[in-house]
Protein backbone atom coordinates (compact mmCIF):
# COMPACT_ATOMS: atom_id res chain seq x y z
CA UNK A 1 0.00 0.00 0.00
CA UNK A 2 1.31 3.44 -0.97
CA UNK A 3 2.34 5.79 1.80
CA UNK A 4 -0.69 7.59 3.21
CA UNK A 5 -0.95 10.51 5.62
CA UNK A 6 -3.62 8.84 7.76
CA UNK A 7 -3.76 5.32 9.13
CA UNK A 8 -7.46 5.46 10.02
CA UNK A 9 -10.26 7.96 9.36
CA UNK A 10 -13.56 7.39 11.13
CA UNK A 11 -17.02 8.84 10.68
CA UNK A 12 -19.71 8.80 13.33
CA UNK A 13 -21.19 10.45 16.37
CA UNK A 14 -19.11 12.40 18.89
CA UNK A 15 -21.04 12.40 22.14
CA UNK A 16 -20.83 12.76 25.88
CA UNK A 17 -21.61 9.66 27.94
CA UNK A 18 -23.35 10.06 31.29
CA UNK A 19 -22.93 6.86 33.30
CA UNK A 20 -25.61 6.54 35.98
CA UNK A 21 -25.49 3.89 38.70
CA UNK A 22 -29.10 3.17 39.65
CA UNK A 23 -30.38 0.71 42.27
CA UNK A 24 -34.06 1.75 42.43
CA UNK A 25 -35.14 0.00 39.23
CA UNK A 26 -36.81 -3.32 38.58
CA UNK A 27 -35.57 -6.16 36.43
CA UNK A 28 -37.97 -8.09 34.23
CA UNK A 29 -37.25 -11.26 32.27
CA UNK A 30 -39.55 -12.60 29.57
CA UNK A 31 -39.50 -15.28 26.90
CA UNK A 32 -40.63 -14.05 23.48
CA UNK A 33 -42.58 -16.04 20.88
CA UNK A 34 -39.36 -17.46 19.44
CA UNK A 35 -38.15 -18.68 22.82
CA UNK A 36 -35.54 -15.96 23.28
CA UNK A 37 -34.81 -14.80 26.82
CA UNK A 38 -35.36 -11.03 27.06
CA UNK A 39 -34.24 -8.89 29.99
CA UNK A 40 -35.66 -5.44 30.72
CA UNK A 41 -34.93 -2.55 33.06
CA UNK A 42 -38.27 -1.28 34.38
CA UNK A 43 -39.05 2.06 36.00
CA UNK A 44 -42.28 2.39 37.95
CA UNK A 45 -44.63 4.83 36.23
CA UNK A 46 -44.74 8.34 37.73
CA UNK A 47 -41.91 7.58 40.16
CA UNK A 48 -38.74 9.44 41.12
CA UNK A 49 -35.57 7.39 41.41
CA UNK A 50 -32.33 8.13 43.18
CA UNK A 51 -29.10 7.92 41.19
CA UNK A 52 -26.32 6.41 43.29
CA UNK A 53 -23.44 7.56 41.11
CA UNK A 54 -22.83 9.76 38.08
CA UNK A 55 -19.77 9.98 35.85
CA UNK A 56 -19.27 11.79 32.57
CA UNK A 57 -16.91 10.92 29.72
CA UNK A 58 -16.51 11.86 26.05
CA UNK A 59 -17.74 8.97 23.90
CA UNK A 60 -19.01 7.77 20.53
CA UNK A 61 -17.88 4.66 18.64
CA UNK A 62 -15.81 6.37 15.96
CA UNK A 63 -14.08 8.78 18.40
CA UNK A 64 -13.41 5.89 20.79
CA UNK A 65 -11.76 3.85 18.04
CA UNK A 66 -9.69 6.78 16.81
CA UNK A 67 -8.47 7.67 20.31
CA UNK A 68 -7.47 4.05 20.87
CA UNK A 69 -5.45 4.11 17.63
CA UNK A 70 -3.84 7.45 18.41
CA UNK A 71 -2.78 6.12 21.80
CA UNK A 72 -0.51 3.61 20.07
CA UNK A 73 0.89 6.11 17.58
CA UNK A 74 -1.39 5.80 14.55
CA UNK A 75 -2.39 8.92 12.61
CA UNK A 76 -6.15 9.39 12.77
CA UNK A 77 -8.89 11.84 11.79
CA UNK A 78 -12.57 12.19 12.69
CA UNK A 79 -15.46 13.19 10.43
CA UNK A 80 -18.60 14.31 12.24
CA UNK A 81 -20.72 17.11 13.69
CA UNK A 82 -20.98 18.56 17.17
CA UNK A 83 -23.27 21.19 18.62
CA UNK A 84 -22.23 24.66 19.71
CA UNK A 85 -22.44 23.73 23.39
CA UNK A 86 -20.42 22.57 26.38
CA UNK A 87 -20.71 18.90 25.38
CA UNK A 88 -19.38 19.73 21.93
CA UNK A 89 -16.38 21.50 23.39
CA UNK A 90 -15.72 18.56 25.74
CA UNK A 91 -15.85 16.12 22.82
CA UNK A 92 -13.60 18.22 20.61
CA UNK A 93 -11.04 18.93 23.33
CA UNK A 94 -10.71 15.24 24.15
CA UNK A 95 -10.15 14.32 20.49
CA UNK A 96 -7.43 16.99 20.29
CA UNK A 97 -5.93 15.72 23.54
CA UNK A 98 -5.65 12.26 21.94
CA UNK A 99 -4.02 13.75 18.83
CA UNK A 100 -6.96 12.97 16.53
CA UNK A 101 -7.15 15.33 13.52
CA UNK A 102 -10.38 17.34 13.92
CA UNK A 103 -10.09 19.57 10.84
CA UNK A 104 -13.15 17.86 9.28
CA UNK A 105 -15.38 18.28 12.36
CA UNK A 106 -18.34 20.63 11.79
CA UNK A 107 -19.95 22.69 14.54
CA UNK A 108 -23.72 23.14 14.08
CA UNK A 109 -25.15 26.34 15.52
CA UNK A 110 -28.34 25.90 17.53
CA UNK A 111 -27.95 22.12 17.82
CA UNK A 112 -27.06 20.00 20.82
CA UNK A 113 -24.15 17.56 20.72
CA UNK A 114 -25.07 13.88 20.91
CA UNK A 115 -25.57 12.46 24.40
CA UNK A 116 -25.84 8.95 25.83
CA UNK A 117 -27.39 8.05 29.17
CA UNK A 118 -25.89 4.74 30.29
CA UNK A 119 -27.70 2.93 33.10
CA UNK A 120 -25.61 0.66 35.31
CA UNK A 121 -27.81 -1.57 37.49
CA UNK A 122 -27.01 -4.03 40.33
CA UNK A 123 -27.62 -7.09 38.10
CA UNK A 124 -24.20 -7.77 36.69
CA UNK A 125 -21.99 -5.40 34.74
CA UNK A 126 -23.93 -4.98 31.50
CA UNK A 127 -25.75 -1.74 30.79
CA UNK A 128 -28.68 -0.13 28.99
CA UNK A 129 -28.20 2.99 26.87
CA UNK A 130 -30.46 5.89 25.89
CA UNK A 131 -28.86 7.59 22.88
CA UNK A 132 -29.59 11.05 21.46
CA UNK A 133 -27.93 11.67 18.08
CA UNK A 134 -28.35 15.46 18.10
CA UNK A 135 -25.96 17.36 15.85
CA UNK A 136 -24.35 14.15 14.59
CA UNK A 137 -27.05 13.49 12.02
CA UNK A 138 -26.44 16.85 10.34
CA UNK A 139 -23.28 15.56 8.66
CA UNK A 140 -23.69 15.31 4.90
CA UNK A 141 -21.88 14.78 1.60
CA UNK A 142 -21.03 18.49 1.38
CA UNK A 143 -19.06 18.19 4.64
CA UNK A 144 -16.65 15.54 3.32
CA UNK A 145 -12.98 16.22 2.77
CA UNK A 146 -12.28 14.08 -0.29
CA UNK A 147 -8.53 14.68 -0.23
CA UNK A 148 -8.30 13.22 3.27
CA UNK A 149 -10.39 10.20 2.26
CA UNK A 150 -8.01 9.50 -0.62
CA UNK A 151 -5.08 9.71 1.81
CA UNK A 152 -5.97 7.07 4.41
CA UNK A 153 -5.08 3.39 4.78
CA UNK A 154 -8.41 2.60 6.43
CA UNK A 155 -11.85 4.19 6.58
CA UNK A 156 -14.23 3.13 9.37
CA UNK A 157 -17.95 3.90 9.36
CA UNK A 158 -20.19 3.57 12.41
CA UNK A 159 -23.82 4.46 13.11
CA UNK A 160 -25.13 7.72 11.75
CA UNK A 161 -28.80 7.34 10.86
CA UNK A 162 -30.16 10.37 8.96
CA UNK A 163 -30.54 10.25 5.17
CA UNK A 164 -27.81 12.86 4.71
CA UNK A 165 -25.33 11.19 7.03
CA UNK A 166 -25.88 7.73 5.52
CA UNK A 167 -25.26 9.26 2.07
CA UNK A 168 -22.06 10.82 3.43
CA UNK A 169 -20.88 7.48 4.78
CA UNK A 170 -21.52 5.75 1.47
CA UNK A 171 -19.78 8.49 -0.50
CA UNK A 172 -16.83 8.26 1.89
CA UNK A 173 -16.63 4.50 1.40
CA UNK A 174 -16.64 4.87 -2.38
CA UNK A 175 -13.90 7.53 -2.37
CA UNK A 176 -11.64 5.76 0.14
CA UNK A 177 -12.11 2.33 -1.47
CA UNK A 178 -11.27 3.69 -4.93
CA UNK A 179 -8.02 5.03 -3.42
CA UNK A 180 -7.10 1.60 -2.04
CA UNK A 181 -8.24 1.97 1.58
CA UNK A 182 -9.47 -0.88 3.75
CA UNK A 183 -13.14 -0.31 4.65
CA UNK A 184 -14.11 -1.20 8.21
CA UNK A 185 -17.75 -1.50 9.29
CA UNK A 186 -18.75 -0.96 12.92
CA UNK A 187 -22.54 -0.48 12.78
CA UNK A 188 -24.47 -0.49 16.04
CA UNK A 189 -28.03 -1.69 16.54
CA UNK A 190 -29.32 1.86 15.94
CA UNK A 191 -28.49 2.01 12.22
CA UNK A 192 -29.50 -1.64 11.79
CA UNK A 193 -32.96 -0.93 13.23
CA UNK A 194 -33.51 2.42 11.51
CA UNK A 195 -31.72 1.93 8.18
CA UNK A 196 -31.32 -1.82 7.77
CA UNK A 197 -31.27 -1.90 3.96
CA UNK A 198 -28.74 0.93 3.83
CA UNK A 199 -26.59 -0.74 6.51
CA UNK A 200 -26.53 -3.98 4.48
CA UNK A 201 -25.55 -2.05 1.37
CA UNK A 202 -22.67 -0.36 3.19
CA UNK A 203 -21.53 -3.64 4.70
CA UNK A 204 -21.37 -5.24 1.26
CA UNK A 205 -18.91 -2.48 0.29
CA UNK A 206 -16.77 -3.15 3.38
CA UNK A 207 -13.77 -5.41 3.98
CA UNK A 208 -14.01 -6.09 7.71
CA UNK A 209 -16.82 -5.93 10.26
CA UNK A 210 -17.29 -6.31 13.99
CA UNK A 211 -20.75 -6.89 15.49
CA UNK A 212 -22.18 -8.35 18.66
CA UNK A 213 -24.51 -11.35 18.47
CA UNK A 214 -27.67 -9.20 18.76
CA UNK A 215 -26.56 -7.02 15.85
CA UNK A 216 -25.66 -10.11 13.80
CA UNK A 217 -29.16 -11.55 14.20
CA UNK A 218 -30.81 -8.21 13.48
CA UNK A 219 -28.92 -7.52 10.24
CA UNK A 220 -28.96 -11.04 8.81
CA UNK A 221 -32.37 -12.16 10.05
CA UNK A 222 -30.76 -15.47 11.03
CA UNK A 223 -30.93 -16.84 14.57
CA UNK A 224 -28.04 -19.29 14.22
CA UNK A 225 -24.65 -17.76 14.99
CA UNK A 226 -22.84 -19.93 12.46
CA UNK A 227 -25.39 -19.30 9.71
CA UNK A 228 -25.37 -15.56 10.40
CA UNK A 229 -21.59 -15.47 10.03
CA UNK A 230 -21.90 -17.34 6.72
CA UNK A 231 -24.29 -14.65 5.48
CA UNK A 232 -21.73 -11.93 6.22
CA UNK A 233 -18.97 -13.87 4.47
CA UNK A 234 -21.28 -14.32 1.45
CA UNK A 235 -21.59 -10.52 1.29
CA UNK A 236 -17.88 -10.36 0.48
CA UNK A 237 -16.50 -9.37 3.87
CA UNK A 238 -12.90 -10.52 4.24
CA UNK A 239 -12.83 -10.59 8.06
CA UNK A 240 -15.80 -11.01 10.39
CA UNK A 241 -15.59 -10.55 14.17
CA UNK A 242 -18.59 -11.39 16.36
CA UNK A 243 -18.41 -10.48 20.05
CA UNK A 244 -20.29 -12.60 22.58
CA UNK A 245 -19.86 -10.64 25.81
CA UNK A 246 -18.48 -12.76 28.63
CA UNK A 247 -18.32 -15.73 26.26
CA UNK A 248 -15.64 -14.07 24.13
CA UNK A 249 -15.66 -13.70 20.36
CA UNK A 250 -15.57 -15.59 17.08
CA UNK A 251 -13.48 -14.36 14.16
CA UNK A 252 -13.28 -15.73 10.64
CA UNK A 253 -11.77 -14.89 7.27
CA UNK A 254 -14.08 -17.35 5.53
CA UNK A 255 -11.41 -20.05 5.55
CA UNK A 256 -10.32 -20.32 9.18
CA UNK A 257 -12.47 -19.64 12.25
CA UNK A 258 -11.15 -19.00 15.77
CA UNK A 259 -13.09 -18.71 19.02
CA UNK A 260 -11.41 -16.77 21.82
CA UNK A 261 -12.50 -16.79 25.45
CA UNK A 262 -11.68 -13.51 27.20
CA UNK A 263 -9.02 -13.26 29.89
CA UNK A 264 -10.15 -13.08 33.50
CA UNK A 265 -10.38 -9.47 34.67
CA UNK A 266 -12.45 -7.48 37.16
CA UNK A 267 -15.31 -5.98 35.18
CA UNK A 268 -16.26 -2.42 36.14
CA UNK A 269 -18.05 -1.14 33.03
CA UNK A 270 -18.67 -2.81 29.65
CA UNK A 271 -19.21 0.49 27.83
CA UNK A 272 -16.79 0.72 24.91
CA UNK A 273 -15.86 -2.99 24.97
CA UNK A 274 -17.13 -3.49 21.41
CA UNK A 275 -15.24 -0.43 20.17
CA UNK A 276 -12.04 -1.68 21.79
CA UNK A 277 -12.50 -5.08 20.18
CA UNK A 278 -12.97 -3.47 16.76
CA UNK A 279 -9.85 -1.37 17.31
CA UNK A 280 -7.92 -4.59 17.81
CA UNK A 281 -9.41 -6.14 14.68
CA UNK A 282 -8.53 -3.15 12.50
CA UNK A 283 -5.07 -2.82 14.00
CA UNK A 284 -4.27 -6.47 13.44
CA UNK A 285 -5.74 -6.51 9.92
CA UNK A 286 -3.69 -3.50 8.84
CA UNK A 287 -0.57 -5.29 10.10
CA UNK A 288 -1.58 -8.45 8.15
CA UNK A 289 -1.47 -10.60 11.28
CA UNK A 290 -2.98 -14.12 11.39
CA UNK A 291 -6.56 -14.22 12.64
CA UNK A 292 -5.71 -15.93 15.94
CA UNK A 293 -3.31 -13.08 16.77
CA UNK A 294 -5.90 -10.50 15.70
CA UNK A 295 -8.40 -12.19 18.02
CA UNK A 296 -5.96 -12.06 20.96
CA UNK A 297 -5.33 -8.36 20.41
CA UNK A 298 -9.07 -7.65 20.17
CA UNK A 299 -9.77 -9.60 23.37
CA UNK A 300 -6.90 -7.87 25.17
CA UNK A 301 -8.06 -4.35 24.30
CA UNK A 302 -11.63 -5.20 25.25
CA UNK A 303 -10.49 -6.59 28.61
CA UNK A 304 -8.39 -3.49 29.32
CA UNK A 305 -11.40 -1.30 28.50
CA UNK A 306 -13.88 -3.02 30.83
CA UNK A 307 -11.57 -2.94 33.84
CA UNK A 308 -12.24 0.79 34.22
CA UNK A 309 -15.40 2.92 34.28
CA UNK A 310 -15.91 4.98 31.12
CA UNK A 311 -14.35 4.75 27.68
CA UNK A 312 -10.78 5.56 26.57
CA UNK A 313 -9.64 4.91 30.15
CA UNK A 314 -7.04 2.24 30.85
CA UNK A 315 -6.27 1.62 27.19
CA UNK A 316 -2.64 0.91 26.24
CA UNK A 317 -0.42 3.70 25.01
CA UNK A 318 2.04 1.40 23.29
CA UNK A 319 2.26 -2.02 21.71
CA UNK A 320 4.59 -3.04 24.55
CA UNK A 321 2.01 -2.13 27.20
CA UNK A 322 -0.62 -4.19 25.39
CA UNK A 323 1.73 -7.16 25.02
CA UNK A 324 2.63 -6.99 28.72
CA UNK A 325 -1.07 -7.16 29.65
CA UNK A 326 -1.57 -10.02 27.20
CA UNK A 327 1.24 -12.05 28.75
CA UNK A 328 -0.15 -11.50 32.24
CA UNK A 329 -3.70 -12.49 31.23
CA UNK A 330 -3.73 -15.80 29.34
CA UNK A 331 -6.77 -16.65 27.21
CA UNK A 332 -8.08 -19.83 25.65
CA UNK A 333 -8.48 -20.15 21.88
CA UNK A 334 -9.83 -22.93 19.72
CA UNK A 335 -10.04 -23.39 15.96
CA UNK A 336 -13.56 -24.28 14.86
Amino acid sequence: MATKTFDVIGIGSACVDYILSVDDVMRMEMIDAKGNDKKYVAVEYSSKLNVKGLKMFPGGSAPNLLCDFSNVGLKTAFFGCIGDDVAGRISLEDLVKHRVDTSAVKTIQGEHTAHSMILITPWGRDRSILAYKGASDNFGVADLNENMLKDTKCFCWTSLTSDSSVAAMEKSIDIAKAAGAVIAAAPSISIIKIKKEEAIRLMKKSDIVSLNDEELTAITGVQSLDEGIKVLVSWGLKLVNITLGKFGAIITDGKSTVRTKPPTVHVNDTTGAGDASMAGVIWGYLQKLPIDEIARIAATLSAMEIETVGVRIGMPESDKEMRTFMEAHPMHQETL
